[in-house]
């Protein structure tokens, strides 16, 4: 089990109520964000010490091959569509009344018919606001006990890809480890899976080019910078840990979202947005 993430979970709440003090702007998304982290804490704790269902002894091979280590649509999800149905409830109190009445509707549909609704997310990462948030909410505690059974040799997969589920990344984070010192990881939108990343590189493109990457910074946020390439115009953000060693990378990417309204301002697009669609 990797000790660190188990304790960056377990100490996530607290962190976002750190920071809606600290950032009143973001004060709404944080109260709702931490609602939905609750519900995923309660689903990673019952499903810890269960086996879950997909084929974790093919991972590593499939790894070695290039491959990610699931496949999502051979996965039978119906197995944990009563969690689904929990979290459903969840953001029906939790919510907006756009998204009560979104998750009401949702609520309606039958098995057969959330399956299909989830095969074509999966298929084409693509949905109305509120099934993605759903969905993700749901998929991302699901996907992460079964990410955290697999001993990654980070220094094998260098993609701009999970190499557990094959998503893209939300958000990506510095800091130093027994092993090295400033090293960039990448943190998956879909299973939370952190993996190795060239520090100076694209995530969308692969430019590495130092004349065509540039760096934006806060003077409120100084722990949380900007990379955008100047080639395929997308952004992501860097969070360092050195700067704040309580920061939850896809935590305080929700509670640093004036730094991605003013990108949108310049033109820049986010490489994948976060869990809240920000």
């Amino acid at each position: 089990m990797n000790v660190f993430k188990q304790k960056e979970r377990e100490f996530a709440l607290q962190r976002v109520d750190m920071l809606r003090e600290r950032f009143p702007e973001a004060g709404e998304l944080l109260s709702f964000l931490k609602g939905v982290l609750e519900f995923q804490s309660q689903v990673i704790e019952e499903l810890r010490e269960k086996d879950p269902p997909f084929d974790v002894s093919s991972a590593l091979s499939r790894i070695d091959k290039g491959k990610p280590a699931l496949r999502l649509r051979g996965v039978d999800w119906t197995v944990y569509f009563p969690l689904l149905r929990r979290l459903l409830d969840v953001l029906s109190d939790i919510g907006t009344e756009e998204i009560k009445t979104r998750v009401e509707g949702l609520a309606k549909l039958s098995d057969e018919e959330i399956k299909g609704e989830l095969n074509s997310f999966l298929e084409s990462r693509e949905a109305d606001e509120v099934e993605r948030l759903t969905f993700l909410s749901w998929l991302q505690p699901v996907l992460h006990t079964f990410a955290d059974r697999i001993e990654l040799n980070h220094e094998k997969w260098l993609k701009n890809v999970c190499p557990v589920c094959g998503s893209k990344p939300s958000v990506s984070f510095l800091m130093d480890t027994s092993e090295w010192e400033g090293v960039r990881f990448l943190r998956c939108s879909l299973c939370l899976t952190d993996w190795l990343y060239e520090r100076t590189k694209c995530t969308v493109c692969g430019n590495n080019e130092d004349d065509k990457l540039s760096y934006y910074t806060s003077e409120e946020v100084k722990h949380v910078e900007l990379q955008v390439c100047n080639l395929c115009n997308h952004y992501i953000k860097n969070v360092d840990m050195r700067k704040d060693g309580l920061a939850v990378p896809d935590v305080d990417d929700v509670a640093t979202v004036a730094l991605d309204l003013w990108a949108g301002e310049q033109g820049y697009l986010k490489v994948e947005r976060n869990l809240l669609g920000l």
